[in-house]
């Protein structure tokens, strides 16, 4: 939606408490934003807006700037927005054009802005070459590559995770640095590409009615590319001044956070440039968001037909069995009892006579007797 009158009409602006959110954003539309000379104004006028909707971003310091000049923020506030899940990132010692110093020179501002942020326990992974100048020298590129994973400058609209954005001809396929014959890339890992809103603002003097219509324009501008949760193309947008006085290379206060509106009700990612990642076989970005390579999301679907089960006990019924007139136990009543016909042992006896015998009565042998009837011999 964009209002005929931005400049001084934002009924359409949300009421949102100060109270972070969780956004999980739309597979097919990701924004990374980037703030770009560490002025203080980022931290007290545009880091309240990315609180409201959830959002971080990428800060891009300079580290002579930080405590030391004024309207640039402190080391306490860049610490802040580190401890608080913001990418923080080097944009050199002295925010100077890099392809116009001596080699000595080159290396102090990038060795010397890594391990500024590494004695504050912050491990910068990006660079933006301020003024945009240098991305295209091979000894700024070079010294660059010592440091840094990745570096950025503009200034397209979007930049594509293959390098292969098909308006640039020739046409690249991967994002090598070099070529086969040893020549720049135009798009490679320490040259991605970004939309600086505030360049483009200067140099056609817009108001902020145009600027919101280009700012939608440009980061819809991808879905053409991005298809099913495959992310090939990113918008990355370049801010500076957010809410100071003045036109140069300063966002309103009131465009700014329609902006960020905008992303929060159309559900766009918003991610920082710590986000992508760079394979070194393939030559190509990706977002970690994602599977690497393809950044394909899939959903586990069950290839198998459940079937229900019943179930089966295994319990036999047993009767009560009487153990009268046995030795069986109460623990033994799961046998089933077979009846017992009492069985005399009493073998009846007839009398022996002794006669003409030396066996007295008292010397009869009853047993022998018994075997005697049973096997018929008496």
């Amino acid at each position: 939606m964009i209002m005929s009158n931005l400049s001084t009409d934002y009924a359409f602006l949300p009421k949102v408490v100060s109270t972070p959110v969780e956004t999980g954003g739309n597979d097919n539309k990701v924004v990374i934003l980037n703030f770009d000379d560490s002025r203080k104004s980022q931290y007290t006028n545009a880091k309240p807006i990315l609180d409201k909707y959830g959002f971080k971003a990428t800060f891009y310091v300079v580290c002579t700037y930080i405590g030391a000049k004024e309207g640039y923020m402190n080391w306490q506030e860049v610490e802040t927005l580190h401890r608080e899940g913001h990418d923080i990132a080097s944009h050199g010692m002295h925010h100077i054009h890099l392809d116009k110093l001596p080699k000595k020179d080159i290396q102090f501002e990038l060795s010397g802005s890594k391990k500024c942020l590494q004695d504050r326990g912050i491990n910068a992974k990006s660079f933006a070459y301020p003024f945009d100048s240098g991305s295209d020298d091979k000894t700024v590129i070079n010294i660059v590559a010592k440091y840094y994973e990745m570096a950025r400058t503009g200034n397209d609209a979007l930049a594509f995770l293959r390098c292969d954005n098909p308006k640039i001809q020739p046409t690249q396929t991967d994002c090598r640095t070099y070529t086969d014959k040893d020549g720049l890339t135009y798009a490679n890992r320490y040259t991605v590409r970004a939309w600086s809103q505030d360049a483009t603002r200067n140099e056609n003097s817009y108001s902020d009615t145009v600027m919101l219509d280009k700012f939608i324009k440009i980061v819809n501008s991808q879905t053409k590319y991005n298809n099913d949760g495959t992310i090939t193309a990113i918008p990355i947008i370049v801010y500076h001044r957010v809410g100071e006085s003045g036109e140069i290379y300063n966002t309103s206060l009131k465009l700014f956070e329609a902006q960020m509106k905008y992303l929060y009700e159309n559900d766009f990612m918003v991610l920082t440039m710590a986000d992508l990642a760079y394979n070194d076989k393939s030559n190509y970005f990706s977002v970690k968001e994602f599977q690497p390579e393809t950044m394909t999301v899939v959903k586990s679907t069950p290839n198998f037909t459940e079937v229900p089960l019943k179930l089966v006990s295994t319990e036999v019924p047993l009767k009560p069995v009487s153990t009268t007139g046995s030795n069986v136990t109460g623990t033994m009543g799961n046998f089933t009892e077979v009846p017992l016909i009492p069985v005399s042992t009493e073998v009846p006896l007839k009398p022996v006579s002794t006669t003409g015998s030396n066996v007295t009565g008292t010397m009869v042998n009853p047993i022998m007797d018994a075997f005697k009837i049973l096997f018929g011999q008496q």
